[in-house]
């Protein structure tokens, strides 16, 4: 996974802007870019992002390839990293977090809360899904529209219109994601 930071030149001083805080990554390189609007040069920094256990810590481990002639060729050993979201009854909330599969039993036996504090991750300032119950009694009730684009191929004969057997199509919200159905 790749992310960049741009770095601007401003008054002397290197000001650095990030969508994401706290990374663990390696900083590889700075590339210099001239913006065509602004005539700002601009250096942006390529940052690969580690393969870190967000709360264990486990990372890759050095060890070699031993052949049948007994050569050693170097090998990275990576964790079993996976994308979790982990229930956390204390927030309420699905809190999702990059762990490995070690630390998924952990939680398991500790608790999210615990191992959070011992890894000093904030659970508040984590992507989440809320696990309310009164959230989803609100949701249910007020059940939203997705965005639908303005049709500019829409019949203008009012004549047509009515005479057709086809009706419009309307956006509707399917596990998750908008389907186009025709309403009946």
């Amino acid at each position: 996974m790749m992310q960049s930071l741009v770095a601007t030149q401003s008054q002397g001083r290197l000001a650095m802007s990030s969508k994401k805080s706290g990374f663990s990554g390696a900083i590889n390189h700075f590339q210099t870019r001239v913006c065509a609007m602004r005539g700002v040069e601009s250096r942006v920094v390529q940052i690969e992002a580690s393969r870190v256990c967000d709360l264990t810590g486990k990372k890759a481990n050095n060890g070699y390839v031993v052949t049948f002639s007994h050569k050693r060729n170097k090998k990275l050993q990576q964790p079993n990293l996976q994308y979790k979201k982990v229930y956390w009854p204390e927030g309420q909330r699905w809190v999702k977090l990059r762990i490995c599969t070690k630390a998924i039993k952990t939680v398991e036996k500790k608790g999210l809360q615990a191992m959070a504090k011992e890894a000093g991750i904030d659970l508040w300032k984590l992507p989440y899904e809320d696990a309310r119950l009164g959230r989803k009694e609100w949701l249910a009730q007020n059940e939203s529209t997705p965005p639908m684009k303005k049709n500019t191929r829409k019949m203008k004969n009012p004549e047509k219109l009515a005479a057709s057997k086809k009706t419009p199509l309307t956006a509707k919200y399917c596990s998750g994601k908008i389907a186009l159905v025709r309403s009946e």
